[in-house]
């Protein structure tokens, strides 16, 4: 997948997220939720920033960072997980 054009659909938190889910950041560029997750933190996330570049790197991002679905479905995936509709 290459670099996203638009910033996406959001925002949402990052802690909304799921193990292995593709999101966009702030500046437009692709993220990837690090699955499975490592439990050293209880309140960060770790994730690889730069997804799909030569530069991609795993960092840890606080849950409430803010971060962008890259698709109208996966943003209203993300809505009914927060409503409690999905597991």
């Amino acid at each position: 997948m290459s670099l996203t054009t638009h910033i996406g659909f959001g925002p949402f938190r990052l802690g909304d997220f799921l193990p292995g889910e593709l999101f966009a950041r702030f500046d437009g560029s692709l993220a990837r939720v690090s699955d499975p997750q490592p439990p050293a933190r209880v309140d960060h996330v770790e994730v690889w920033t730069s997804y799909g570049t030569v530069n991609a790197q795993r960092q840890w991002l606080h849950e409430t960072a803010v971060a962008y679905a890259i698709s109208e479905e996966q943003a209203w995936g993300i809505e009914r997980r927060r409503k409690g509709a999905e597991p």
